[in-house]
Order: C-alpha cells, then sequence, then structure tokens
C-alpha cells in the first residue's frame, strides 16, 4: 500500500483498516505517516471497543520512534494496570522512547522497579524485541531483578492466563555475555512451569526452548 492509501486508512470508519494501516506503517518503518498515526491514535484512545487497533498504533508508534506520543505513552504506563494488554506494549513503547541506544538498559531498570507486572513485561518486550544490549552492569541488575519475577504478586492465581515475563529477558540473553546469563537461564529451565486452573504444575515448554536457544547463543523471535 502507498503511503496515501495507509493515510486513508487510519481514518476509515472500520477498525479492522485503522488496524492493519498502522500494522503496515510500523513494520516497514513509514515515518512520514508518524504524525497522522499519532493523530489516529489520539482519536481511538478513549475507545475501550478498539483497544487492539490501539495496541497496533501503540507498537507502531514505538517503532517509529516518535517522541511527541510519549505524554500519551507515559501516561498509559503510570496507570500501571496489571492485567492490561495495552500497558504492556505502552511500556515497551516508553523504552524505545526514552532509551539513549540499544545498549542503554536505564529505562528498562526504571520500569522494573517502579511498575507492576504489564509493565514489567513490557519493558523486558523491548529488551528481546528489539535486541537490546545494556552493559553488564544494567545487565546483571535486570537479571536480579527478574529471577523470580513468574512469582510477581500480580500474577499469582493468574498464571493460566497470563505469559512468563521471564520468556522476553531469557530470548534477549542470547546476545549477552553467558558468564552474565547462565545462572538466570539455567534457574528458568529448572522453575518452568505454570500453575493450571486445576492448581497443577503445567511444564512451560515456551520457555525452556528460549532458554535452551539462549544458551547457544541463538535468538529467539517473540512478538
Amino acid at each position: 500500500m502507498i503511503p496515501e492509501e495507509l493515510r486513508e486508512r487510519l481514518f476509515s470508519k472500520r477498525s479492522a483498516d485503522r488496524r492493519s494501516a498502522a500494522k503496515h506503517i510500523g513494520k516497514e518503518q513509514i515515518t512520514s505517516l508518524s504524525e497522522p498515526l499519532f493523530t489516529a491514535y489520539t482519536k481511538e484512545k478513549n475507545d475501550k471497543r478498539t483497544w487492539e487497533t490501539q495496541v497496533e498504533m501503540i507498537k507502531a508508534i514505538g517503532k517509529l520512534n516518535y517522541k511527541p506520543a510519549f505524554t500519551d505513552i507515559e501516561t498509559i504506563v503510570q496507570r500501571n494496570l496489571p492485567h492490561d494488554t495495552i500497558t504492556i506494549f505502552a511500556a515497551r513503547a516508553y523504552v524505545q522512547l526514552t532509551r539513549t541506544s540499544l545498549n542503554d538498559g536505564k529505562p528498562v531498570l526504571q520500569l522494573l522497579i517502579a511498575g507492576g507486572l504489564s509493565v514489567a513485561t513490557g519493558a523486558l518486550m523491548a529488551l528481546s524485541t528489539d535486541r537490546m544490549v545494556p552493559d553488564k552492569d544494567d545487565c546483571k541488575d535486570i537479571i536480579r531483578a527478574c529471577w523470580d519475577i513468574n512469582q510477581h504478586p500480580d500474577r499469582i492465581g493468574h498464571e493460566y492466563g497470563l505469559g512468563d515475563p521471564r520468556n522476553y529477558l531469557a530470548a534477549a540473553c542470547a546476545g549477552w555475555d553467558i558468564q552474565i546469563t547462565a545462572g538466570f537461564l539455567h534457574h528458568c529451565i529448572s522453575t518452568a512451569f505454570h500453575t493450571s486452573l486445576s492448581g497443577k504444575r503445567v511444564e512451560n515448554k515456551a520457555l525452556l526452548d528460549i532458554c535452551k536457544r539462549s544458551l547457544s547463543g541463538k535468538y529467539t523471535k517473540l512478538d
């Protein structure tokens, strides 16, 4: 699709059109449409029915590094909703908009300290999605903060419906110093399980596979 067609779709009456346009703009990194994308998002953000479209718009805003959207993104992060997909992707966009480079782990640490489960998950997602490689001290601090994040208070009792945020950190570890990451990855392997609705332990195969790949220096592609 050409930019003009995408611009028109951003303001279509059909949510599916708006969503697909935002997804395409983000995937293709069409920076010329950053401003209309944000304008479309400001019209979209108050409609609770279209959360999936809002997620695609927020994802694109982060990928395009459109800094004028920062205040809106920060507002979502500060609400700190515990089980909220929009919050997860807003936190990812927050890291993308505030970091100085792919080696800057400070925004991730900031969110891990201040945020709940959704915010923390989004911050870790940025590490994985963009293959960030913070400096060694930040890597150590991030791992320390997330060692048992699968037992986060927001997650207890909801494990059967929520992913393990360690998936994203474990995936990012593929590009980090193995001397720093090995202990964490082996710890994840030994604790890779969920709790089912019936209270039984269920193996988290996704986390096991991610950790094994990362121990071999191979990235796992996660959304």
